[in-house]
């Protein structure tokens, strides 16, 4: 132990030598004889320290604090190396450990020193509020260090303390508000930053601790009269403390604190406080039933000493931003009856109540039920939908003060509304139970009386309750009401009702009733309009929401012509009452007639929020919305209108123009009927407007079903439109409307020539009687009587021709057209349209007569008569523009008209139609045509691309364009006709579907790759084309060659007979206009010649169809026809008439053939040899006679005889050593020796055919026919195999071609190999399968039909061999299973067994293999077939195939 003193000893006298290093060793001695000496640990952490070793200090001072913690001295070491270190966290939690081991020590200075130190360091170097406060509390009472410090001299003030601690609480406070704030309004899912302040400050100030430091503070200041504390002061911050405090606390702690603030605000208020917050809490809590029960002193006492805070504003000015401002203005307001206003006033006091009574824990129910009372009558007096709102507010009211008489009044005074009349009798009564002298009660008694329409008794109530209190103007009121009602002599003498709405007013100048009462007085009994007038503006300067004075006095500004007074009449009541449902539907009848669309929807939709079932506003909305051109909202407003009065004509009316308008043409007709049908119950038979809607719809409808080509229900809507018309004209014939539609109608029907059997004459002859009764030519300077030479009009319709009905109609057109000018009396509005439609008639005329002038002669009709119908058309057409010179579509009819007559006139007027309509493509078009006729293709090539620039979609000008393309020899003819095509809709454009089907046959013609459905659209458009001119033989010709190419020969029949009727007709008529015309005789006989040729090729063209139809004895009939015919022709010998003729003869002897007419056949063929066999002939006619010889061969092999027979190969010999590579002659010697078995001749015919090159052969043999007679040669020398890889090896050669998969499928199928010839099937199958291939685009329905059945049977094959083998592998399995014998004990039976099992398993497991094979193979053959069947469902083969895949799978 001496040692270690001694050791000690010396470390410190070397500490205090500042030799540390000796110290160090010194400490280390001691350490290694007592390793927990605590005073080694310290010398060690002195030296390191000072050595600025400061881990090693920091070690050695936290050992020695650990071997003994209740000793300063480490501690103070640590103190001193932190504070060096300026590590000030560490160095304050070490004076608070030396804070208690001298607070344990009783040594009061020292503890005071290191407080002093912590307040310090947390105000100077870490400036932590929280922490500082903590530490000066130290100095408090409350502090474990306060009874060791109360004594010394330098401890500060207790109110100093609390002061300073009550400013950095507040601080600290405010920061973290602050702070918090700033911090969750960041975040993703906050809220609106108010919401968020609320939430913080609620979180802060419910754990604040400045309550219990105010309340030290104020008892120190209270017991002893301290100089340098403002108690005063002091208690208003104390005061807004608690205010924000109370708001944050839960309900269970607010009443202790909230009697804490009233208490301290009711001091300061005493006090005479400076500050007008505890004047504010105390007025706003306080408790009252209305606002005369507030402290009226205090109330005048407050305004006067903070005249500018929002409160004095309140009470001095009326303002709302209190609970007190809010009681006193709702109340204000409703006294003056601003009801409005007293509502918003009472309803923000109420919900002002509802915070406080949240925030305080205090619920002010006096001033709630007042505000409530105040909210109910104002929803009582505003409007009668709010008075459910009410009479909640009464019930409320009531359930707390049963006696509440306000209350009851407003339940007795909505009830009386709502017409429950003796409940609220018994509310009044029971009024008049607990105030007896209540007027109010008797008087409402009285008015129900007076409701119910019991005068007597609503009198003598009313007089009872005028006596209990004659000052009440509404009592007055409501007794002239009841003499007002009662009529006649109280009405008229002035002792009755007029007395009493004269003392109403004297008694309330601003009673607005009574004035109105007044106005009907005057303006009713005494029909002084000037003295009611004047009424009725007192009344409604009073109150504007009166609606009996505005509309009267608005009323009398209309009828004055003073519109705009009336308007503004509308906009004050609406102004003072934005429901006041009649003048916004005044208002909007007023902007409607003034063309202000959108304000008048606006007016009319707010006028219908009051009042929903308000008919006229329905239809006021209807009609804006339809001027507005939103005819859906229109239309289903009317039918708004037609549900509320389903009897309105108007309604239903206008629900039929707008299905008009947007083209539902079906439905407009059928709203028309309806309309009509009402209108016929309210008496008004034939309801004009519907039957010229009617007409209207059924014009409109025929347009469009003659655009989308259904042209038959077009003359239906024609016949139905004009027996529509003609009923209303016989009812009045004077409106010039229906005779117009009469004209348009009978000029549309020019269009439906072949239709015309669908309308019927008899209205027509009844309107051409009702317009000859004028006489209309000589009022309007015409040709007398040029509508009289025609057909009889009393010959009966059913004999007449289509072209006889269409001269009636035309006929009624024209006079149509006549009685509307006659009507018109040529006013310039509408004259020039009739006067241009008459002038169109007469040229439609010119047009038909024109065309059909042989057909006329019966009906003394001549090329005078029919010329003279173009002059007049061009007459009235100048007419029309003397009217109207800049009308554009006068000056291009006159073009049109004049066109062929006078083309200088023609051109004039296309020009000054484009001068007035620089835009339209239509006259340079026209003007296009007109330089096409005159053969100037420049100028009309321009003239129709500048057609086009003008409008894209315009067909006609890309027809023109076309025709000048194709006139050059352009190849973009085609490209454009089928452009005009598209753009036309498709089948709207004659000459364009002409074009576009003529380019694209010859396309087709020209090019075998386009495949077949390309010709669809083209028949499509010359279908129509055809239904249009049906005597278009060049049309009609085109057709059936298109239904040829389509493979509809049945279709391609009936075409080509009616060219032959086409033609035939021309014939006549050409026949009968030699016989007019000799002089023209040599002009006609050519046209004949050329007629004739065309006979007979369309004799030809039906030939052919017809035996491609199997109609082989017809086919006959019509060749020898156009072989008859042709023969005639005087140029017989030219080339293109031979031609003809060779493959006229081909397809006799073609059908010859086919009928079994075998001599016929052979003569037809050999005559087309012995025609082809001219030199002279061009190259086609070379190519055409070696396929006649080829089938000439097949009719003498047909024959059967040796000779014949031998004369066949002869033949083909012949052909083929002057035509090596005619592969068809080849082919037909090959199959002469197969089926003679002839190897020398097939052999030889083979080794032609492998002598030509591949490329001939690719070229010429289209359905590979060699590879064919290769695998039969193979056949037929019993080698399958060599004739399966022929087939195989033509597969290899081209994959890509159908035909040889078919043929290869086809092969092994015949040979029964099953699973092969599935593969084949199928891969062909795949092949087509595929949407986006060529195949599948390229191949005929045929054929892929034949790729199905092949791979069905090759299915179905398969199918059988898998049974075969089914039946096999079962028989096995059945073997495999029979029980080994018992006695049978061979020493190997137990490694048998066990093969025996492994093997039945495998057999077994194969059997059931097939099994799922041969059902598989069953239903995927039964698929293929179905398959086969839809592809082709006239083809017998895939029928039987699927019966067969049916029989299988079942």
């Amino acid at each position: 132990m001496s040692y270690i003193k001694n050791a000690l000893k010396n470390a410190r006298e070397s500490i205090n030598a500042k030799k540390y290093d000796e110290a160090i060793k010194n400490c280390e001695k001691v350490l290694q004889y007592e390793a927990d000496n605590y005073n080694a640990y310290v010398f060690l952490g002195i030296s390191y320290l000072n050595l600025q070793q400061i881990n090693e200090s920091k070690q050695a001072y936290l050992r020695a604090v650990e071997i003994n913690t209740s000793q300063p001295l480490a501690w103070q070491g640590l103190a001193n190396f932190y504070e060096k270190q300026e590590d000030w966290a560490n160095l304050g939690e070490t004076w608070v450990q030396l804070l208690k081991i001298y607070n344990e020590s009783n040594d009061g200075q020292k503890v005071l020193d290191v407080i002093n130190k912590l307040v310090d360091l947390y105000t100077n170097r870490i400036k932590d509020r929280r922490s500082l406060v903590a530490t000066l509390k130290y100095y408090l009472p409350s502090s474990p260090y306060y009874e060791t410090i109360r004594n010394l001299n330098n401890l500060p003030s207790q109110t100093q303390i609390l002061l300073q601690i009550i400013e950095l609480l507040e601080k600290d406070e405010i920061e973290r508000i602050r702070q918090e704030i700033e911090t969750r309004r960041k975040r993703l899912d906050a809220g609106p930053q108010a919401i968020i302040k609320a939430q913080v400050e609620n979180e802060v100030y419910s754990n604040s601790e400045l309550e219990t430091f105010y309340d030290s503070l104020l008892e120190i200041a209270n017991d002893s009269n301290i100089p340098e504390i403002n108690i005063s002061e002091l208690s208003i911050k104390y005061v807004e403390h608690l205010r924000k405090k109370n708001v944050s606390i839960s309900s269970e702690n607010k009443q202790a604190l909230r009697e804490k603030l009233f208490k301290l605000s009711q001091q300061l208020v005493e006090q005479d406080t400076t500050s007008p917050i505890p004047y504010e809490i105390l007025i706003e809590s306080t408790n009252v039933g209305s606002a005369d029960e507030y402290d009226i002193n205090m109330l005048e006492k407050y305004s006067e000493k903070f005249p500018d805070t929002e409160l004095s504003k309140i009470i001095r000015d009326g303002n709302s931003n209190s609970i007190f401002g809010s009681l006193v203005l709702s109340w204000l307001n409703h006294d003056y009856k601003d009801y409005e206003l007293a509502l918003d006033y009472a309803s923000n006091g109420r919900n002002l109540v509802t915070q406080y009574s949240k925030s305080i824990g205090y619920t002010l129910d006096r001033v709630l039920r007042s505000l409530e009372l105040c909210m109910a009558n104002c929803y009582l007096n505003i409007d009668s939908k709010y008075h459910t709102d009410a009479l909640q507010l009464y019930q409320k009211i009531l359930n707390k003060d049963p006696k509440n008489i306000h209350a009851l009044q407003g339940v007795g005074m909505i009830l009386s509304t709502q017409k429950q009349f003796e409940k609220s009798i018994e509310i009044f009564e029971n009024i008049l139970q607990l105030d007896s002298k209540n007027y109010i009660a008797k008087s409402e008694i009285g008015w129900i009386h007076f409701l119910t329409d019991n005068y007597e008794e609503a009198t003598k109530l009313t007089l009872d309750a005028i006596d209990m209190y004659d000052g009440s103007a509404l009592c007055f009121y409501r007794l002239g009401r009841i003499y007002w009602a009662m009529g006649d002599q109280y009405r008229k003498d002035k002792n009755y009702a007029y007395a009493q709405f004269i003392q109403s007013v004297k008694l309330d100048s601003h009673f607005a009733k009574s004035f109105t009462y007044l106005g009907h007085y005057y303006r009713i009994i005494e029909n002084d309009n000037v003295r009611a007038k004047k009424c009725y503006q007192k009344a409604f300067s009073i109150d504007a929401c009166d609606e009996e004075a505005g509309s009267e006095l608005s009323e009398y500004f209309q009828s004055e012509g003073e519109g705009n007074i009336a308007e503004g009449i509308y906009r004050t009541v609406i102004q003072a009452n934005r429901k006041a449902g009649w003048a916004w539907k005044r208002l909007g009848f007023a902007e409607l007639a003034k063309g202000n669309y959108l304000e008048a929807i606006t007016d009319f939709q707010t006028a219908l929020r009051t009042d929903t079932k308000d008919i006229r506003c329905w239809e006021g909305l209807a009609e804006a919305y339809r001027h507005e051109g939103r005819y859906m909202a229109s239309m289903k407003a009317f039918l708004r209108a037609t549900e509320l009065d389903p009897s309105s004509v108007y309604a239903h009316y206008q629900i039929a123009t707008i299905k008009q308008k947007l083209g539902m043409y079906i439905d407009a007709i059928d709203q028309y009927n309806l309309t009509l049908e009402k209108a016929e119950s309210k008496g008004e038979h034939n309801h004009m407007p519907s039957l010229e809607g009617l007409g209207n719809c059924y014009l409109s409808l025929s347009k469009e079903y003659f655009h989308t080509g259904f042209y038959g229900r077009a003359a239906e809507s024609l016949d139905l439109g004009i027996t529509i018309i003609a009923r209303a004209i016989e009812t009045n014939s004077k409106y010039q409307c229906f005779w117009k539609l009469i004209g348009d109608f009978c000029i549309i029907s020019t269009l439906l020539l072949n239709y015309l059997h669908l309308i019927h004459l008899a209205p027509i002859k009844n309107l051409i009687g009702i317009a000859k009764q004028l006489d209309i030519d000589a009022k309007l300077h015409l040709p007398k009587d040029i509508d009289n030479i025609e057909c009889n009009l009393d010959s009966d319709e059913d004999n007449l021709t289509n072209s006889n009905k269409l001269r009636v109609i035309l006929i009624c057109g024209r006079l149509s057209y006549k009685y509307a000018i006659i009507l018109s009396r040529n006013r310039p509005d509408t004259a020039p349209a009739f006067w241009y439609d008459l002038g169109v008639a007469y040229y439609k005329s010119y047009e038909h007569y024109s065309k059909n002038i042989e057909e006329n002669i019966d009906n003394h009709i001549n090329e005078t008569s029919v010329t003279n119908y173009l002059s007049v058309g061009i007459r009235c057409i100048k007419i029309a523009l003397k009217f109207e010179s800049t009308n554009f579509q006068f000056w291009n009819s006159l073009g049109v008209m004049t066109l062929l007559a006078d083309s200088k006139i023609s051109q004039h007027a296309f020009i000054k139609a484009i001068e007035y309509s620089p835009k339209s493509p239509v006259p340079w078009t026209n003007l296009g045509l007109l330089y096409l006729l005159h053969s100037d293709l420049d100028l009309a090539n321009q003239a129709f691309s500048t057609a086009q620039s003008l409008d894209p979609d315009y067909a006609p000008a890309w027809v023109g364009q076309a025709y000048v393309a194709n006139l050059w020899g352009s190849n973009e003819a085609a490209e454009l006709f089928e452009h005009a095509y598209e753009i036309s809709g498709g089948g709207h454009s004659l000459e364009a579907d002409y074009g576009f089907a003529y380019q694209a046959f010859t396309r087709y013609k020209n090019s075998p790759s386009i495949h077949k459905s390309l010709l669809i659209s083209p028949t499509f458009a010359l279908q129509k084309l055809s239904e249009q001119r049906p005597d278009d033989a060049a049309s009609l010709n085109l057709l059936g060659l298109l239904f040829e190419r389509l493979n509809r020969p049945d279709r391609a029949v009936d075409t080509f007979n009616d060219v032959i009727i086409a033609i035939k007709k021309s014939i006549q008529k050409e026949q009968q206009s030699a016989t007019l015309h000799k002089d023209s005789q040599e002009e006609s006989l050519s046209k004949l010649t050329l007629l004739f040729r065309r006979l007979a090729y369309a004799h030809g063209n039906l030939g052919r169809v017809l035996c491609a139809a199997h109609d082989f004895s017809s086919s006959i009939t019509a060749y020898t026809e156009a072989l008859t015919l042709i023969e005639q022709q005087e140029d017989g010998s030219s080339t293109s008439i031979i031609s003809f003729k060779i493959y006229t003869m081909l397809g006799a002897g073609l059908a010859y053939y086919f009928n079994d007419e075998l001599e016929n056949s052979l003569q037809m063929f050999e005559t087309a040899l012995n025609e082809a066999d001219n030199p002279e002939q061009e190259s086609s006619v070379a190519e055409v006679k070696k396929d006649v010889v080829v089938l000439v061969s097949q009719v003498l092999w047909a024959l059967g005889g040796v000779e014949h027979k031998n004369l066949a190969k002869e033949e083909l010999f012949r052909c083929i050593s002057q035509n090596p590579q005619h592969l068809p002659a080849i082919f037909s010697l090959c199959a002469i020796g197969l089926l003679q078995g002839d190897d020398t001749l097939a052999t030889a015919a083979l080794r032609e055919m492998v002598k030509l090159p591949i490329k001939v052969v690719d070229k010429l043999d289209k359905g590979r026919d060699m590879d064919f007679l290769y695998s039969r040669y193979f056949l037929l020398q019993d080698s399958p195999e060599e004739a399966t890889q022929s087939l195989s090896k033509s597969i290899l050669l081209r994959p890509h071609e159908i035909i040889n998969w078919i043929c290869l499928s086809n092969h092994l199928i015949s040979l029964s190999i099953p699973f092969t010839s599935t593969s084949i099937a199928g891969s062909a199958m795949e092949l087509i399968s595929n949407s986006i291939s060529s195949l599948f685009k390229q191949l005929s329905t045929k054929e892929k039909a034949k790729v199905y059945q092949n791979y069905a049977s090759s299915l179905l094959i398969s199918r059988q061999a898998v049974k075969q083998d089914l039946v096999i592998t079962k028989n096995d399995v059945k073997d495999s299973s029979i029980i080994k014998e018992p006695f049978d004990n061979n020493e190997n039976d137990g490694v048998k067994d066990k093969k025996n099992k492994e093997g039945n398993k495998n057999k077994t497991s194969a059997y059931e293999d097939l099994k799922v094979k041969y059902e598989k193979l069953g239903l995927e053959a039964l698929e293929i077939a179905q398959r086969a069947v839809r592809i082709a469902p006239w083809d017998l083969v895939g029928w039987s195939l699927l019966a067969m895949a049916y029989k299988e799978s079942v």
